[in-house]
């Protein structure tokens, strides 16, 4: 139990009090970071076997540096299908923003991706991901008279989107690359210009426009060093998010055009854990401190801080 006690106040320093230089972009909200193989903290062994099937439920939390604090409660499934391949989906979450801009709430958008073991050794492993998010709702939330809310206040990003990456793991060491591609524009009609005049108007001017976002593709590239024992492990690594193609928003003049400074690096460093109860049950912790934030984040997924803390069944 002394290992538990470890990990309770690990989860209390980072989660009640966040080092007050911490700022995190974390991962793309809209998505793949954290799905299939390319997720963090990786169980290994040394032998192939059948993934046990999973189900876990998640409280995230995370802030932004226009003082928004986001909510959200999500349940992911895992399902080992063969010896091989494993199907992980996300169902819908139920989120709630608040913050100095009007409060919001409503269910998010739809994951699943399929991962597949293509070499194992006693040393290390090696596996191929593909995925996708369907949006369930649109991005169009306004305020209570009418006015379009940023995407920093949208429960949901309103794009479709593909992904795919490889992960290599051993017992110490992850390490990923992904890319992943929004195949739309989305429904969102946000501009400062529309709040002139406002009593928000000097809250909301800070935000950048996102009316008929194109979000531009990421590039993902995530290490971690992981400790493990026989029912705790701590891991520390690096996410690094570079968008490779500008976002776009359609601009005064109604043309769809780049966002200046949205391409470039977001990069965060990550600590977490996990604690195993017995071989069904346990907890496990991510949070994630930006390290550098692009310029420009039209799609509203720059982070100051983020937390999730998971509880996990097996079966």
């Amino acid at each position: 139990m002394k290992q538990f006690s470890y990990f309770i106040s690990i989860v209390s320093i980072l989660i009640l009090g966040p080092p007050k230089f911490a700022v995190a972009q974390g991962c793309s909200d809209s998505g793949f970071c954290t799905m299939g193989a390319l997720k963090p903290d990786q169980p290994f062994s040394r032998k192939v076997q059948i993934r046990l099937n999973s189900v876990e439920l998640t409280q995230h939390i995370g802030t932004t540096k226009y003082g928004d604090l986001i909510h959200s409660t999500f349940v992911d499934a895992n399902v080992g299908i063969g010896s091989k391949t494993n199907l992980h989906v996300r169902l819908p979450a139920y989120t709630i923003i608040e913050g100095n801009m009007p409060t919001t709430r409503g269910w998010g958008d739809l994951f699943f991706n399929v991962s597949r073991s293509i070499f194992s050794t006693d040393q290390y492993q090696l596996y191929a991901s593909v995925g996708a998010k369907i949006y369930t709702s649109q991005p169009d939330k306004k305020s209570e008279d009418g006015l379009p809310m940023p995407l920093y206040q949208q429960t949901t990003y309103g794009s479709n989107d593909l992904n795919g990456g490889i992960t290599f793991i051993n017992r110490q060491w992850m390490v990923s690359v992904g890319y992943q591609r929004a195949l739309n524009q989305i429904r969102n009609e946000f501009t400062t210009q529309k709040w002139i005049g406002h009593s928000l108007y000097d809250v909301v001017k800070v935000y950048d426009r996102s009316s008929g976002l194109q979000r531009g593709d990421d590039l993902m590239f995530r290490v971690e060093r992981n400790f493990r024992l026989s029912r705790f492990n701590f891991y520390v690594g690096s996410l690094n998010l570079l968008r490779v193609t500008s976002d776009k928003t359609i601009n005064e003049e109604g043309i769809l055009a780049d966002v200046a400074n949205s391409q470039g690096l977001a990069s965060n460093l990550l600590v977490g854990g996990g604690y195993q109860f017995n071989s069904q049950m346990g907890i496990r912790l991510l949070t994630s401190f930006r390290l550098k934030e692009r310029d420009a984040n039209p799609d509203g997924l720059s982070r100051d801080f983020i937390a999730q803390l998971a509880y996990v069944v097996r079966f």
